[in-house]
């Protein structure tokens, strides 16, 4: 099962298949909008997390 590099969720990480393009490897996560590739066994970041996360005060 495929770990989400920004939120470490695992229930909603799909490949991405937008009809603008397609990269082999290219790893959405569903939870919190992140969007990376895998190369070799490092994940490159394509853009970080979409959902605003809560901090901690």
């Amino acid at each position: 099962m495929i770990e989400c590099p920004v939120c470490k969720g695992k229930t909603h990480v799909e490949i991405d298949t937008h009809s603008d393009g397609y990269a082999e490897n290219l790893q959405e996560c569903g939870d919190c909008g992140a969007v990376w590739v895998r190369k070799g066994t490092k994940n490159l970041m394509v853009h970080g997390s979409t959902r605003q996360q809560a901090v901690n005060l």
